[in-house]
């Protein structure tokens, strides 16, 4: 449950669980300071803290954020949903109620082509500098295209300067953005692959986290350590896992990753 107000969103912690919604995986604009999160999306802004009892969610785009944290779904049913498969039980006992974001899809693509083969630090420290050359704002296609390759290299893209580059000149040049929230979910994997360096993994990830498609499973080091079967290929896998987990098993490979990669760690 959640209420809105002018500048407050405030949700019962049973219905968001904020460090495993925002530390598995799916977003890389935010900071922690002092037990407060700040939550850059857009031109969007929020301050989250909690108590044993509620979220308050701070921002002057309360509609922007009840949409960008889902938080007309119920994420208790899925997890019940997902409870009956006794392998996934550690896991969803331990992440709460984290939420799939619905993230805006620019953004997402070219976050996540900044992810390939990149740790999350770095990845965070790029778009940071990426929005810093946009007054704090990710930058529309538009914008990147008016950038050049080497101010791209200049912020750290390295390799991925070039495929951010031609990526955003099709967003901006055709109307690819528009088809893939109209697409069924194979073809939008399939046309978020013709963008430079966008292969599977990265279009699963646009796929579930920017057009909220939650039966797809993205395959990441992660997975293939903890979910693999004998040998498996990365596409065995993800269709092995998307088959048996069906409508959620995107929500499946987030509680896993966070469960394995975050908390675990931690102990």
């Amino acid at each position: 449950m959640y209420k809105t107000e002018s500048n407050r969103i405030t949700v019962d912690v049973s219905d968001l669980d904020v460090p495993a919604t925002l530390e598995c995986g799916q977003l890389f604009r935010f900071e922690k300071t002092d037990g407060v999160y700040t939550v850059k999306s857009g031109e969007h802004i929020c301050r989250i803290y909690s108590d044993d009892k509620t979220v308050a969610i701070e921002t002057q785009s309360v509609d922007f954020f009840v949409n960008f944290f889902n938080l007309d779904r119920d994420v208790n049913r899925t997890k019940r949903e997902l409870g009956r498969f006794e392998e996934l039980k550690p896991a969803l006992e331990s992440c709460g109620a984290l939420r799939i974001l619905h993230q805006p899809l620019f953004e997402t693509i070219v976050s996540f082509i900044i992810s390939a083969n990149n740790n999350i630090p770095r990845i965070k420290g790029i778009i940071n500098r990426l929005c810093a050359l946009n007054d704090d704002v990710f930058p529309s296609p538009a914008q990147i295209v008016a950038m050049s390759v080497r101010q791209l290299d200049s912020i750290g893209c390295g390799y991925r300067s070039q495929y951010i580059y031609d990526s955003s000149k099709i967003c901006a040049e055709t109307d690819l953005l528009n088809r893939l929230y109209a697409a069924r979910t194979s073809d939008a994997g399939k046309l978020l692959m013709t963008l430079p360096g966008v292969g599977q993994k990265i279009a699963d990830c646009v796929t579930l986290f920017a057009l909220g498609r939650l039966e797809v499973f993205p395959v990441d080091t992660w997975m293939l350590k903890t979910q693999r079967v004998g040998k498996e290929t990365e596409m065995q896998l993800r269709a092995r896992l998307m088959d048996k987990y069906g409508a959620y098993a995107g929500y499946a490979q987030q509680v896993l990753y966070y469960y394995n990669a975050i908390l675990k760690a931690k102990e």
